[in-house]
C-alpha cells in the first residue's frame, strides 16, 4: 500500500496479531504489531508521518547573551 509516497505493508501474522512495516523512511526500516488491521494501517501512517514531519530545531543554551560571574 502506498501513504504520501511511501510504501508500507500490514499482514496478519501467525499469532493473529497484525504486523506493519514500513521502508524506505531515512534509509530505515520502521515496523511494529498492531491488534487489528486497521490499527496496523493507521500505526503505519502515523509511523510515515512522523518521518516526513519538519524537523524541529533545539535552541542552543550556549548563546545566551549572559555573562557568568
Amino acid at each position: 500500500m502506498e501513504y504520501r509516497g511511501k510504501q508500507y505493508g500490514v499482514l496478519q501474522g501467525i499469532d493473529g496479531n497484525w504486523k506493519w512495516s514500513v521502508a524506505g523512511l531515512e534509509g530505515h526500516t520502521k515496523s511494529g504489531t498492531a491488534p487489528s488491521r486497521p490499527a496496523g494501517v493507521k500505526a503505519a501512517e502515523r509511523a510515515i508521518d512522523k518521518a516526513l514531519a519538519p524537523k524541529k530545531k533545539r535552541l542552543s543554551s550556549a548563546g545566551s547573551g549572559e555573562a557568568a560571574n
